[in-house]
């Protein structure tokens, strides 16, 4: 494939334009006259968030041999142009040189962030486009993902959104025809005609995905449109080819060459992927300016019945995305979201945006004929991997299609989600998903005996009727294989191994391990009823010179904890009837592994995260009183996949009877966060009104409280803080004046900051004065740690400095970063604080939905 080279401009800053169109929607028609002046008059950039971006430059003699379709796009430099043969691939950062989001009234309170459409989750444009043969209209159908690439790289959506409404009518777009979607992912419902200056005269100004053009408002010799068809266009000299309009359908009215619908949208296309969460209307907002703040740094202001606020945001190099709520009268909430990477660049645990919800990326011409859509139909929220829920629901949905029982197709489903889940993280990441595609690189040898026998977990063949999907190895790479002298993959663990017996690890042997390997690492895990992982073994820093384990081993590497926290093996011991599967996991990593203290799984497979060069799996079988035969087990609920562990999602189905509720799922560790929490001197923190954390040290301000937390949202968090007082005259130590101070860091980016409400119960000594000292008390209110408390007549907390607390050295070695220390207006009289506050997650959903095992509401203070 050929690189389109296109010449290099340097790039100017981006400017905040001032001005705005009339509350009156009759001239929004104006907005177009504005627009072109405006491009005439400035021309400005935004700056780009991609590390780098290819820009070749090159003689006007080598752009004139680019393809006919890639000569509209090569004004904009920023864009990364390739073609085949058959395809014009176009990268972009998602981020139009123009500025954005002014004028909008109807507002999701999305704002712009770069997004990653570049290699395999690049455009592409059909160079040879076919005629349909009947044209596929876009009303009320492809109400999701772009329908068209306007040339500066930037998707245009159909001009209805996923309500069916006209989005242009309804005050949702900016005065450049664009917004952001749910993954905060700018892009045009309308035809951005104010390209054409840069475009040039008498060139399209986008391409429908079909490949024929759209030209503006007249032919491209400048003459009046001639008649147009039922999709907008027409033919002519230069061949088929669209026109934008000033009404409905603004775009195009249908598609007049092939494309492939799938999922709602043309498939395939690139995939935007999320920071944040999707957020709801704000109703009463005005969307008034948008600017860059700096490098990487943007401020969107807007004003809500006269009140005016602002959202400020940046891009930092170690992929987090500080945030900045200026809520006006309702104070500021800072929030930090981390990326995790992914083929569409940046993502958090938001859900997908309103672009591409679950589209497979357009692969290359050498992509080896990955199956279209098998990433997409799976992926329904776009973050680039596939959970359990995910995989289960296309169990259900192809179920009903072809006439299985919902029962059998998710059995299947859960025995061929484990076979391609060989790290065991409960997700599909891209490359379990390639081997899922049937796209996995070349394996040297044949499969293992038990694949040729129709073995392997039953992952597939084309007599699968929910999906079909090729034979798989236990092995990652097709070489790395873990076995057992004493027990084959899916038959029956011998009693000596299981808690009916001497209950002592099994051996084990591996082989084909990747020559750079430096360790290894083991895992025997189960997932239970419900969904609950459970774990029974975890070995670490296993050394590359042995390449087995002794029964009963105890000498060979380091020994963590099983799920019920004791060190050592826990053999498997199922008190429920029926065969149960328990998954042993060796991992070959590429050098030695941190982890504090006695590890279980989960500190283990956060450990080995990016280390792992290959892994195999061995799966036993266990039934109650041991075993009848070497029979394969059919497939149960003990082979669920396990739940996402990572974002948050309803779920859930029918367990089998005798299984428990229909529908109960269990929190598992996975969905828990960690929480530090320093004060100087003492806390009790209590979250939606439960009991959370309490420091363990009275009067000691020389520790931090860490704890996982299970998070529900709306989170409402109060907190009892006291400096270390004599009740009767406010000084400690003898006559000293001590001083406070807290400060709180949630793994959600939730941090101590002056919106906090904090008030003062207990003041002292009054006016300093250690001679005569004299305190002032009240007590403390009742039900203060309740989610309904009124706190509204309390004042915001006062933020402090590290120097004027002078915290101990605990502090510094954990993570506040972002966090402010807070207290009442006076840092060493007032000695107890309550301190409240509430955040919230809107659009968010647990993945479980049973309540605690232990209530712990209104918990004594003492």
């Amino acid at each position: 494939m050929k690189a389109i080279p296109v010449l290099l401009l340097l790039t100017t800053g981006l400017h905040a334009h001032t001005w705005r169109a009339s509350d009156d929607p009759v001239e929004r028609e104006a907005l177009r006259a504005h627009i072109l002046n405006e491009w005439k008059r400035e021309h400005v950039q935004v700056a780009s968030a991609a590390s780098s971006i290819q820009i070749v430059a090159a003689a006007a003699a080598s752009a004139a041999n680019a393809p006919e379709t890639a000569k509209a796009f090569l004004p904009f430099t920023r864009l990364d142009l390739r073609a085949d043969g058959e395809f014009l691939y176009v990268g972009s950062n998602g981020m139009p040189d123009h500025n954005m989001m002014v004028g909008i009234t109807a507002w999701q309170q999305q704002v712009p962030l770069p997004q990653r459409y570049f290699d395999d989750n690049a455009w592409r444009i059909p160079l040879h486009p076919k005629p349909a043969a009947q044209p596929a209209m876009i009303k009320g159908r492809f109400l999701r993902g772009a329908i068209a690439l306007a040339v500066n790289g930037i998707p245009i959506f159909n001009p209805q959104n996923n309500r069916g409404e006209v989005s242009y009518e309804i005050g949702e777009l900016d005065q450049w025809g664009g917004h952001c979607g749910r993954a905060d992912d700018y892009h045009y419902h309308i035809t951005p005609l104010h390209l054409q200056a840069q475009a040039g005269k008498g060139m399209p100004v986008a391409y429908a995905l079909d490949g024929y053009p759209i030209y503006g408002l007249t032919e491209p010799d400048g003459s009046p449109v001639g008649k147009l068809d039922e999709c907008h266009g027409h033919e002519a000299a230069g061949g088929y080819h669209y026109h934008a309009s000033m009404k409905y359908p603004y775009v195009i009215g249908g598609f007049h060459g092939e494309v492939v619908e799938a999922g709602g949208q043309v498939d395939p296309q690139p995939r935007a992927n999320p920071v944040r969460p999707d957020t709801p209307p704000l109703r009463g907002a005005e969307i008034t300016g948008f600017e860059s703040a700096g490098k990487d740094s943007y401020k969107l202001s807007y004003t809500v019945n006269g009140d005016k606020r602002s959202v400020s945001y940046s891009i930092k190099a170690d992929g987090t995305y500080p945030f900045t709520y200026d809520n006006g009268r309702d104070g500021v909430v800072e929030e930090v979201y981390t990326s995790r990477g992914g083929p569409g660049g940046a993502r958090g645990q938001g859900k997908g945006g309103e672009m591409r919800r679950g589209d497979g990326p357009p692969p290359r011409r050498d992509d080896g004929g990955r199956p279209q859509a098998f990433e997409g139909i799976l992926d329904v929220n776009g973050d680039g991997v596939v959970t359990a829920q995910e995989f289960a629901e296309h169990a259900k949905t192809q179920a009903a299609k072809s006439g299985l029982s919902v029962a059998d197709a998710l059995a299947k489903a859960r025995e061929q989600f484990n076979t391609f889940d060989h790290n065991r993280d409960g997700r599909l990441d891209t490359t379990e998903l390639d081997e899922l595609a049937g796209n996995a690189g070349p394996r040297d040898g044949p499969p293992g005996n038990e694949m040729k026998n129709g073995g392997g977990g039953g992952c597939g063949g084309k007599q699968e009727a929910f999906v079909a999907l090729p034979d798989q190895p236990r092995s990652s790479d097709g070489k790395f294989l873990l076995s057992s002298p004493v027990v084959e993959d899916l038959k029956d663990l011998p009693v000596e191994f299981t808690g009916d017996g001497a209950g002592i690890s099994p051996p084990l042997e591996w082989k084909g391990a990747p020559a750079s390997t430096q360790s290894f690492a083991l895992i025997m895990d189960h997932v239970a009823p419900g969904g609950d992982k459970k774990w029974y073994w975890t070995v670490y820093d296993i050394p590359t010179s042995v390449n087995s384990l002794p029964k009963d081993s105890r000498a060979i590497g380091k020994i963590g904890t099983g799920f019920k926290g004791q060190i050592g093996y826990e053999p498997p011991h199922s008190k429920g009837p029926g065969a149960k599967t328990y998954v042993i996991t060796l991992y070959a990593l590429s050098g030695p592994i941190e982890v504090r203290g006695t590890p279980g799984r989960e500190e283990l497979l956060a450990a080995m995260k990016g280390k792992v060069l290959a892994s195999s799996s061995l799966r036993v079988v266990y039934t109650i009183g041991g075993a009848v035969g070497q029979v394969r087990p059919q497939a149960t609920e003990a082979s669920t996949p396990p739940p996402a562990g990572i974002e948050p999602q309803k779920g859930g189905g029918k367990k089998k009877k005798g299984g428990g509720p229909p529908g109960l799922i269990k929190p598992s560790i996975a969905d828990t966060m960690k929480l530090h929490v320093y004060a100087d001197n003492w806390f009790m923190l209590y979250v939606n009104g439960r009991l959370v954390a309490v420091d363990p040290i009275q009067f000691t301000p020389h520790n931090v409280v860490s704890v996982d937390f299970l998070p529900e949202y709306p989170m409402t968090i109060a907190v009892l803080a006291k400096d270390n007082a004599d009740p009767k005259t406010g000084m400690e130590y003898g006559t000293n004046i001590g001083d406070g101070g807290f400060v709180l860091k949630f793994a959600d980016g939730t941090l101590t900051n002056s919106t906090w409400k904090a008030k003062n119960f207990f003041h002292g000594p009054v006016n300093g004065d250690t001679a005569n000292p004299k305190v002032i008390q009240e007590p403390l209110p009742a039900n203060w740690w309740a989610v309904d408390f009124d706190d509204s007549a309390w004042k915001n907390a006062t933020e402090y400095t590290v120097e004027e607390v002078d915290p101990k050295q605990p502090y510094f070695e954990n993570d506040f970063e972002g966090a402010k220390f807070i207290w009442t207006d006076h840092l060493a009289l007032d000695n107890t604080i309550i301190f409240r506050t509430k955040v919230e997650k809107p659009g968010w959903t647990p993945r479980w939905n049973t309540k605690p095992d232990l209530d712990v509401t209104g918990a004594p203070q003492r």
